[in-house]
């Protein structure tokens, strides 16, 4: 297929497959959560499934005109349970997505990191990865990790990579381009992510990526701007045309996307990755086209 450019061009590939995926909303009672449930599910990509207290729902557009066949509702008032219940029903294959409604992240993450009955295989790492469209870029750009993981090893800087390659690939883009983003492009050993930087490019160099180009460290004036870039006469093969921008820290990565979405314009959309299915989990703060986009990705992915 074609490469995704957009989360309006993912949203017309996910009508075109007529295949809705189940989605299940852990205490699905606040309105943006709902409202962008609700698109999907008018748009056909979604059945949902909301797990909750019912008499605090938020949204009055559930209860409008005759309700959809494609949203079950189901009254479990504890929050807690209504986690466990919702990560329960993703690991029995009752549900293809999980997605956070009004309930503490630690909450539902105790939920899905539990070893006995989570969503987290052994040996894998948690992640999350997310795709920005702005305005002035020329298509989506999936960067991780803004939220999960404070300072990464090199073992998960590489998991990180492959999770977020695995994504880019399910968007069409057959070989992802892959910059390792620091303030310059200038290697400073005494800092430890660019000895980590160090050892993944040297595993990239001997295949272990797979069909993909990295590159780094990279500042991103040479990872997502030519001109600019170009200015520097620095030689890179992902010189302003970068799919996925690894950072050095949540600290880096948070703030990166936060302000282009205040100033730019940009809109976001992410999923936790690492779980056996896909995870929405976005803050309330969030806007509704943000879980919208967050629960497209989750469709293309699970």
């Amino acid at each position: 297929m074609d490469s995704i450019a957009s989360f309006a061009a993912l949203s017309d590939h996910l009508k075109s497959l007529n295949c809705r995926k189940r989605i299940v909303v852990a205490n699905a009672v606040d309105s943006h959560t709902l409202d962008a449930i609700i698109r999907a599910v008018e748009m056909g990509i979604a059945e949902a499934y909301l797990i909750g207290d019912v008499a605090s729902i938020e949204s009055p557009r559930l209860f409008e005109n005759r309700p959809s066949p494609h949203i079950h509702v189901v009254d479990v008032p504890d929050v807690r349970d209504a986690a466990i219940e919702s990560v329960r029903m993703v690991r029995k294959g009752e549900a293809d997505v999980l997605m956070k409604g009004l309930v503490n992240t630690d909450v539902l993450l105790k939920a899905v990191l539990d070893k006995k009955n989570g969503l987290l295989p052994p040996g894998n790492i948690l992640s999350f990865c997310g795709a920005l469209e702005i305005p002035r870029y020329h298509k989506l750009l999936f960067f991780s990790d803004p939220a999960v993981i404070p300072s990464p090893s090199v073992e998960q800087r590489i998991m990180m990579i492959k999770y977020s390659i695995r994504t880019a690939q399910k968007f069409g883009i057959t070989q992802p381009k892959i910059a390792l983003i620091h303030a310059t492009e200038k290697s400073n050993p005494k800092i430890q992510y660019m000895q980590d930087y160090a050892e993944i490019m040297k595993k990239w160099r001997m295949g272990e990526f797979g069909d993909v180009i990295i590159d780094g460290p990279l500042d991103i004036f040479l990872a997502v701007d030519k001109e600019r870039g170009s200015i520097k006469n620095v030689a890179t093969p992902v010189l302003g045309d970068s799919d996925i921008l690894i950072f050095p820290s949540f600290e880096s990565a948070n703030p990166f996307y936060k302000g282009l979405m205040c100033f730019a314009g940009a809109e976001m959309g992410g999923i936790l990755q690492g779980t056996s299915k896909p995870v929405v989990l976005t803050s309330r703060s969030e806007s509704i086209d943000s879980k919208f986009y967050s629960i497209a990705m989750a469709c293309a992915l699970s």
